[in-house]
């Protein structure tokens, strides 16, 4: 095999995910309260990692096999987004009735996609650097009537698509280096 594919970002096997629960600013007021609740979801980075590597192996026979000729190329995926907030701003005015109102919005993660490579000819290395791919994702609040199983849903389609495309960015740089 000619492209090898590591990546140094610490995860348990076990887990799709871990969810941290905080609640913060929270403002209790006489007639008005508000609060911030966060659910932080960390991803298992296998899931990116598994993105990147089907997304360079299906890109791989698009030009940089043939920039390779016959060398092997050693790439390192030092930092990825893997992560994603659902955030929920709460606030309640209370007048006879309490009356609420909640704002809330998916934050992704915002680190950017960082891959060093080697390019090796006969096991000593000709080549090597470090690519870093940009972050475009951005918050996202729900829509009217939208649930939070849709809205993470969503999301996850999203990171795919997102990984799958800074994946596509990165091979680019990495063809106009080699």
């Amino acid at each position: 095999k000619d492209i090898s594919i590591t990546s140094n970002i610490q995860y348990s096997p076990g887990n799709i995910s871990t969810t941290e629960t905080k609640t913060s600013n929270m403002l209790p007021l006489i007639f008005y309260w508000q609060w911030d609740y966060k659910n932080t979801c960390t991803l298992n980075p296998a899931i990116g990692v598994n993105t990147f590597t089907k997304t360079v192996n299906l890109q791989a026979s698009k030009g940089l096999n043939q920039k390779l000729n016959g060398q092997k190329l050693e790439l390192s995926i030092e930092q990825m987004p893997n992560a994603f907030a659902f955030d929920d701003k709460a606030h309640l005015i209370w007048i006879i009735y309490a009356f609420g109102w909640d704002k809330i919005s998916v934050q992704p993660d915002l680190k950017d996609l960082v891959v060093s490579y080697k390019v090796l000819q006969n096991g000593s290395s000709i080549k090597s650097g470090s690519i870093t791919i940009k972050n475009n994702e951005q918050n996202k609040g729900l829509r009217f009537f939208q649930s939070w199983k849709s809205a993470i849903s969503e999301y996850l389609v999203q990171y795919a698509q997102d990984m799958a495309n800074m994946t596509k960015t990165f091979i680019d740089k990495l063809n106009q280096e080699l």
